[in-house]
C-alpha cells in the first residue's frame, strides 16, 4: 500500500492553514513551493481542498507534480477531476517524456475514461509509449479495441516503427476475424508481413479465409 509522505514543521504549518486561505493566495504559495513539495503536500489535503487547487494550478506545473507524487495516495480528488483536465496533463507529461507517470495515472481511470485519454491524445505514438508502462495491460487493450479500424492501421504502423509489434498482436488478436481483416488491409506491405504472421498463428491460420486477395497476394505466409 502506499505510504504517505512525511511533511517538515514549515509544510504542516502551511497544510494547517489552507482551509483559511483563498485559492488565489494558495496557487502561488504552491507554485513556490514547486512540484515536489507540492507533491508530498497532497496527500495530505482533504479530497475536496485538493481538487480546487489541481483545478487551478497550471498544467505545465500539475504535470511535474505528478511524476513526484503516486496517484493511489489522491485516488479520490484524481478521480473527481474533470476528463478535461485528466487529458491536458496526460498531453503535458507526453510532451515532457513521462510516459511512466503518464502510465500510472492511466492505470486508475475507468475504461470509459481511458477510452477518452486515448482519444483525446490522439497520437498512436503516445499510447504505445504509455501502454509500455502499462502493468494492467489488459484495461489499455479492452480499450483500444473499441476504436475503429482506421485508428488501430495508425496504432500498428506506429507499433512496427517502435519495434512494438506484439502490443498491436494483442489487441487486432482479440477482435472478430473480419475486422482483423479489415485492419491488415489498411496495413502497408512491409507492417502487414510482420503482422500478419502473428495473427495467423494466434488464429490458427481462421483468419486466412476473411482476408481480401490483394492481401494474401504481398504475402502468402505458410502454415505453421
Amino acid at each position: 500500500m502506499a505510504k504517505l509522505p512525511s511533511l517538515n514543521v514549515g509544510l504542516r504549518l502551511l497544510l494547517a492553514s489552507q482551509g483559511l486561505a483563498p485559492l488565489a493566495v494558495k496557487v502561488p504559495l504552491v507554485v513556490q513551493l514547486g512540484p515536489l513539495r507540492a507533491a508530498q503536500m497532497a496527500p495530505h489535503m482533504p479530497p475536496a481542498q485538493l481538487r480546487e487547487l489541481i483545478m487551478a494550478l497550471p498544467i505545465e506545473f500539475a504535470a511535474k507534480t505528478t511524476t513526484h507524487l503516486d496517484p493511489r495516495l489522491i485516488l479520490e480528488a484524481y478521480l473527481s477531476l474533470p476528463d478535461s483536465l485528466h487529458l491536458d496533463v496526460a498531453r503535458q507529461l507526453c510532451i515532457d517524456r513521462a510516459f511512466a507517470t503518464a502510465a500510472r495515472y492511466a492505470e486508475c481511470l475507468s475504461a470509459p475514461q481511458l477510452k477518452v485519454l486515448i482519444f483525446g491524445l490522439n497520437s498512436p505514438e503516445n499510447v504505445l509509449q504509455i501502454a509500455r508502462h502499462i502493468q494492467d495491460m489488459e484495461l489499455i487493450v479492452q480499450s483500444l479495441r473499441s476504436f475503429s479500424s482506421g485508428y488501430l492501421c495508425k496504432l500498428t504502423e506506429a507499433a512496427a516503427d517502435d519495434d512494438n509489434i506484439a502490443v498491436s498482436v494483442r489487441v487486432i488478436g482479440g477482435l472478430p476475424l473480419q475486422r482483423q481483416a479489415d485492419v491488415c488491409a489498411g496495413l502497408r506491405p512491409a507492417t502487414l508481413i510482420v503482422l500478419l504472421l502473428e495473427l495467423l498463428r494466434v488464429s490458427d491460420q481462421a483468419l486466412r479465409e476473411y482476408l481480401p486477395e490483394r492481401v494474401l497476394a504481398q504475402h502468402e505466409p505458410q502454415p505453421a
